[in-house]
């Protein structure tokens, strides 16, 4: 009986404690719900969020006098209209920069990679300015400051397409004054010219051995001169030489019946040239450490023989452009018109 008694009364107690604990949790959930909608849903919910309430004015005596607005300029986004909210967001944060320092201040790209010594040198010239040729000269071999001896190099921009036939140009200049370089010439010939060849400074000379020797990999030479009968016997190296620029040519003037004068010819300071891909000629004429004169009699020698090998089917304006430089040094623009009237003029 006691025992009855007893829980009877421990669940007479339990029970207004456990009304309270489903009353409160069920006013936690009104304060917190579980989940929330997404604010972009209420417009006029978001926009409560973003501006400001009413503030209070008050007076010293701590009475409240009356209520005034506060405008905060939001330019324009979150006017509260008939329309309601239209969405979007601030201005986008872009963090600060460090300001540039050195070369990657430099406003042209190409400079950016450039050294000291470069970007000091071509202070000299103007990048826009047309030069005549005796400025042009003068201003390549002031601008020359690298440790070796560089090479003059002329550069032409002409309005040929290689990929026709009838625009192709390909030919050889004979340098008055040399190239400043010495030439390793190999002649590919047989029997009384072998002795002709050598006779005449050929420093290597051969016919079928030398043919086996350059299939197994030899390239100890700079310039591949061959007599017309040992053609078809040559024809078998064009995989080998042809990528090197090394295959006997009529046009180049590296196949010839004459060998003796062939060598004399290169050995004194011919030139090959031809027009590249994108239409242009490039033709080292010299060396900077050359007088101005002879480097000016060997660049005229290269725009008489450009100009006098023009295609047949070179049409409107051959030249475009031309420049000037040095192997390190930066290039000199040409005028065009200026160049070619001094080349009128002036002889070997």
């Amino acid at each position: 009986m006691a025992m009855a008694t007893a829980a009877a009364a421990s669940s007479s107690l339990l029970a207004p404690a456990a009304t309270t604990t489903a009353s409160s949790s069920a006013h936690n959930a009104l304060l917190f719900p579980s989940s929330v909608p997404s604010l972009r849903a209420y417009p006029r919910l978001l926009l409560a969020f973003r501006r400001p309430a009413a503030a209070a004015v008050a007076d010293p005596q701590g009475a409240v006098l009356e209520e005034e607005d506060v405008v905060i300029d939001q330019g324009g986004r979150y006017d509260d209209d008939d329309e309601g909210y239209g969405g979007g967001r601030g201005p986008a944060f872009t963090p600060p920069t460090r300001p540039r320092t050195g070369k990657a201040a430099l406003p042209l790209k190409r400079d950016r990679t450039r050294s000291k010594r470069f970007l000091e040198i071509q202070k000299l010239r103007e990048s826009k300015k047309e030069y005549d040729v005796p400025t042009a000269i003068s201003l390549m071999k002031q601008m020359s400051s690298a440790k070796f001896v560089e090479s003059a190099e002329a550069h032409f921009r002409m309005n040929l397409d290689p990929k026709y036939n009838d625009q192709q140009l390909r030919a050889t200049v004979n340098l008055p004054k040399g190239t400043g370089q010495s030439v390793k010439i190999a002649v590919l010939t047989q029997g009384e010219k072998i002795d002709q060849a050598r006779a005449a400074g050929a420093d290597i000379v051969g016919g079928d051995d030398l043919i086996e020797q350059i299939k197994g990999g030899f390239m100890e030479f700079d310039k591949l001169i061959a007599s017309p009968d040992m053609m078809p016997k040559v024809a078998s190296l064009g995989k080998i030489l042809g990528p090197r620029g090394l295959m006997p040519n009529p046009k180049a003037g590296t196949v010839s019946p004459n060998i003796t004068q062939a060598i004399e010819e290169f050995k004194k300071g011919k030139v090959e040239y031809r027009v590249d891909k994108s239409g242009i000629v490039h033709i080292p004429f010299g060396k900077v450490d050359f007088p101005e004169e002879d480097l000016i009699a060997n660049f005229m020698a290269v725009v008489r023989s450009v100009e006098r090998n023009k295609p047949s089917g070179a049409k409107g304006i051959y030249w475009k452009t031309a420049y000037l430089c040095s192997s390190m040094g930066p290039s000199i623009k040409l005028n065009i018109k200026e160049m070619l009237d001094y080349g009128t003029d002036s002889s070997d």
